[in-house]
């Protein structure tokens, strides 16, 4: 053939593998002649929790704030916040904006807290292990209490 040589099409390949996503996905590609791109992504999941979980979490953390070697005006500041959270979490549809509203003012006592007193410190990691559990089930509220 005398005529001008197709340029060969150069192979590619890109692979991500071995890689845990979760509530992510990975998107790539590269430019060139002809672009083929697949897209597969498998999220792992956690368990759901229900509104009755996030109350009961709720529950243990009033119990420890009742529990715990505060003032009264201390428990009753951490109170004031806490039981609205855990009463609009019983609720069949609860408004999660608020109950992380209403957590967050917890989380900021209990830090406060945290820096001035030993009875704060035990009950500030008790309050973060709570709201770790119940991060999923607000959701985007999770970013009002800082998770």
């Amino acid at each position: 053939m005398l005529g001008k040589k197709q340029p060969e099409q150069p192979s590619q390949s890109q692979s991500i593998s071995g890689v845990n996503l979760t509530g992510s996905a990975i998107q790539q590609g590269q430019a060139g002649r002809d672009l083929q791109q697949s897209q597969s992504s498998k999220l792992d999941t956690q368990q759901q929790i229900t509104n009755t979980d996030v109350v009961k979490q709720l529950e243990n953390l009033e119990t420890a704030v009742k529990a715990a070697s505060l003032t009264p005006d201390e428990k009753d500041e951490l109170l004031d916040y806490l039981r609205p959270a855990k009463r609009e979490a019983s609720k069949e549809e609860p408004n999660k904006d608020l109950v992380g509203q209403n957590l967050k003012q917890v989380n900021e006592t209990l830090k406060t807290m945290k820096e001035t007193t030993e009875a704060g410190k035990s009950l500030w990691q008790t309050g973060q292990e709570v709201f770790q559990a119940i991060t999923p089930w607000l959701g985007v509220a999770a970013k009002l209490i800082g998770m």
